[in-house]
C-alpha cells in the first residue's frame, strides 16, 4: 500500500507541473521557485521535525532517504522536468515529463504486483517496463509524432529497467527518465525531420 501511494503522489505532483506549464505565466521561473524551497526544506528536514512536511514525508517517503535526503524524489523529479525544458522544445518538454508522470509509476506498480520475469535486472519486473513504456507512448504521443513518443518512452524506460549507476550511485529514476526520453526524441526529430 504504501508503494501504490506513492506511486499515486508521484502522477499527481507531475500533473500539476504540467498543469503549471500549461496554463499559468512564468511557469518555469514559479517551478524553480518551487525547487529552490523544496531543496531548503529538504535540508531543514534532515535537522528539525519540519511541521507538516514531517508528516508528508513519514507518509510517502522511502525510509532510506529520510536521514539523508528527505524529498528527494519530487526534488529530482523538479530537476529533472526543468532541464528537460532548458533542453528541448516545449512539446518534447513536456512528452519528456508525461513518460516520467505516467510510465515511471506505473512500471513500478505493474512490476510489482503482476511481474514474474527478470532479465538484467533481477529486482524489476520486464512486464512493469513494457507496460510503462507502453502508457508513457500513449501520453507523451500528444505532444509529438507517435513513433518519437515509442521511441522516447520505450529507451527511456528500459534504461531505468537497467539501472545505470555512475561512482557506486544509482542515477535517479526522476532526473534520467526526461533527460534520456526527451535526448531520443530530439534525436529522432532531427533526424526524421518530425515531431
Amino acid at each position: 500500500m504504501f508503494e501504490f501511494k506513492r506511486e499515486v503522489v508521484h502522477m499527481l505532483v507531475g500533473i500539476s507541473f504540467i498543469m503549471f506549464l500549461l496554463f499559468v505565466p512564468s511557469a518555469q521561473f514559479v517551478l524553480f521557485g518551487i525547487l529552490i524551497i523544496g531543496c531548503f526544506v529538504s535540508f531543514l528536514s534532515t535537522m528539525y521535525r519540519v511541521p507538516v512536511v514531517h508528516d508528508f514525508l513519514c507518509t510517502f517517503e522511502r525510509e532510506c532517504n529520510m536521514k539523508r535526503f528527505p524529498g528527494k524524489g519530487i526534488i529530482f523529479f523538479f530537476i529533472g522536468s526543468l532541464l528537460v525544458l532548458q533542453l528541448f522544445s516545449k512539446n518534447i518538454a513536456i512528452a519528456s515529463i508525461l513518460i516520467l508522470t505516467f510510465a515511471d509509476p506505473i512500471s513500478h506498480f505493474v512490476g510489482a504486483n503482476f511481474g514474474r520475469t527478470t532479465l538484467i535486472n533481477k529486482k524489476k519486473y520486464i512486464e512493469g517496463t513494457i507496460v510503462g513504456s507502453l502508457v508513457g507512448f500513449f501520453f507523451a504521443s500528444f505532444f509529438v509524432n507517435p513513433w518519437i513518443a515509442f521511441a522516447g518512452a520505450f529507451v527511456a524506460m528500459f534504461l531505468e529497467y537497467v539501472e545505470i549507476a555512475m561512482a557506486e550511485q544509482t542515477l535517479d529514476d526522476n532526473l534520467l527518465i526526461p533527460l534520456v526520453a526527451g535526448s531520443v526524441m530530439k534525436l529522432l526529430s532531427l533526424r526524421l525531420g518530425i515531431v
